[in-house]
């Protein structure tokens, strides 16, 4: 049996400064080559003046949080919403935050909020995931 570090309506966190080179390597595999994200004189004559990291590279942030932090190994992600509600630029350090607010013992899954903050400490990514834990787990 594998029992719980994290109690509920407890933060798991995460932060990672997503660079160029990332988010390079992003938009060759995703194929989203929009030059918001690779051209730094087209993202200086648009609304954010400056190149913006993906969203969808943000919301790997929680991947990393439930694959490898909490629960960790085995644990299984069933959904994510995700609301955008600032950019993140290249180059800024961007802290991911994933709370659980619940979890059913029977069917092993547990219900967390997700949050990105950058640099200024302002919300950007808000939502809510739903993980499978590993069948051994115990809250």
């Amino acid at each position: 049996m594998i029992t719980s570090k994290v109690k509920l309506n407890e933060e798991i966190i995460f932060e990672k400064t997503f660079g160029t080179k990332e988010v390079e390597y992003f938009a060759e595999v995703s194929e989203d080559n929009n030059p918001i994200h690779l051209d730094s004189e087209y993202a200086a004559k648009s609304i954010f003046k400056k190149k913006v990291v993906h969203g969808i590279l943000l919301a790997s942030m929680f991947s990393k949080i439930f694959g490898t932090i909490y629960p960790g190994n085995g644990g299984i992600y069933l959904s994510q919403s995700i609301k955008f509600l600032k950019p993140a630029f290249v180059g800024e350090k961007i802290t991911a935050k994933a709370e659980l607010l619940s979890f059913d013992n029977i069917k092993k899954q547990g219900i967390f909020k997700t949050e990105c903050y950058n640099e200024k400490d302002e919300l950007i990514v808000t939502g809510e995931a739903k993980i499978l834990f590993p069948k051994e787990f115990e809250l």
